[in-house]
């Protein structure tokens, strides 16, 4: 026996496929999946209700085709030839022109749910609860074995060393994905309820096909992450994957990695924006009580500045009051030679006022006398 290697072997497939004219100008229709572009080339999926077939639009054909028509979900008709490729040992449909043919069924039942759910108000900003700004413990409805959980829980212990992570195992995608994140859901509140408090809960998945996601889209599931008491963040697929689940979640984000960023608060930047705050404020006391010194100071050197200006005019006021006082002292008067003339306690100071035969009592510098009227004479 002489064995093919396995370059020979997907060689040899490949020429009989590429060289086969039935596999050539080939009118297939599916729904769309899976779009995704590289290197100016489109990639997607057609797929019908058993099969799937990888499709591509190679760069040199997208300004030939209305590439609008391939959305994830749309129903088309794809014109185009079957290539191989032999050192990946597989094949691909090369479209080379599309047609609308309808809306496929994941993208009915998608706006069936969509248009239902709205018109009853479940995706209502005024149902949106609130995402804990200091997570305590973080509820995680998610695959187990996905790369998902393990992004989850790195971003979250990266950032945060005080929430705790309670992990709920759960199918995300296939028959029964919808049944058990419904299920998780209830159990993530039961537990809540039971006195475990569960803060914030990340619903979601990794990326993947329509299909992969299509359990996201579910009503029921959708219903339930309404009637959640923990607020939900949903988190499905990548940032162009729009779920039924990220429009009823209370708040939705681009990606499992996201909504942990989103759940957990950085403890670490906290810490030292506290530390930074707490060195803030001693500076900013210490700055206080300086001014207030400084003030303090100002306003005592202002008083006393003010005090000794009252002082000095009270003394001006004082000295000025003496002299005018020494200047009015009567015994000054009578120091230079003038006599003081009374009656009964009250001065005489006019001729007029003298009686005749009346006595008066005569004062001077050094004493007093007592003097009849025995004459006057009036100026």
């Amino acid at each position: 026996m002489n064995p093919f290697s396995i370059t020979q072997f997907n060689e040899y497939v490949a020429r009989k496929l590429n060289s086969d004219i039935n596999l050539r100008n080939i009118p297939l229709t599916g729904e769309v999946s899976g779009v995704s572009m590289s290197n100016g080339h489109m990639y997607f999926s057609l797929k019908d209700e058993n099969s799937v077939l990888r499709a591509v639009v190679w760069r040199n054909n997208i300004s030939r085709i209305d590439t609008s028509l391939i959305t994830n979900g749309s129903k088309i008709v794809a014109l185009g030839d079957m290539s191989a490729y032999a050192r990946g040992g597989s094949y691909s449909f090369s479209v080379r022109m599309v047609e609308s043919f309808g809306e496929g069924d994941l993208a009915k039942e998608y706006n069936r749910v969509k248009k239902l759910l709205e018109s009853e108000g479940l995706f209502s900003r005024e149902h949106k609860k609130q995402i804990p700004q200091f997570a305590k413990r973080i509820g995680v409805v998610t695959s187990d074995t996905g790369a998902a959980v393990e992004d989850i829980k790195k971003i979250i212990t990266d950032k945060n060393d005080y929430a705790d992570i309670l992990i709920f195992p759960t199918l995300v995608q296939g028959i029964g994905a919808p049944a058990s994140i419904i299920s998780s859901i209830k159990l993530a509140n039961e537990i809540s309820l039971g006195g475990t408090k569960i803060d914030v809960l990340i619903v979601g998945r990794g990326g993947g096909s329509a299909e992969d996601l299509a359990a996201f889209n579910d009503e029921g599931v959708a219903r339930a992450i309404f009637a959640s008491e923990i607020p939900v963040i949903s988190a499905v697929g990548h940032e162009s994957d729009v779920s039924i689940s990220d429009w009823v979640a209370d708040a939705r984000a681009e990606t499992p990695t996201a909504a942990a960023d989103m759940a957990a608060i950085n403890t670490f930047e906290l810490r030292e924006q506290i530390e930074h705050n707490k060195l803030e404020l001693r500076k900013s006391i210490d700055y206080k009580i300086k001014t207030e010194r400084n003030n303090i100071k100002l306003q005592r050197d202002h008083l006393v500045h003010v005090m000794n200006s009252k002082i000095r005019e009270m003394r001006l006021s004082v000295d000025k009051a003496v002299i005018t006082l020494n200047a009015n002292n009567p015994r000054n008067i009578l120091n230079k030679g003038y006599s003081l003339v009374t009656k009964d306690g009250q001065v005489v100071g006019e001729a007029a006022k003298i009686a005749i035969g009346e006595i008066y009592t005569v004062t001077m510098t050094d004493g007093s006398f007592e003097a009849e009227a025995i004459g006057k004479t009036q100026i």
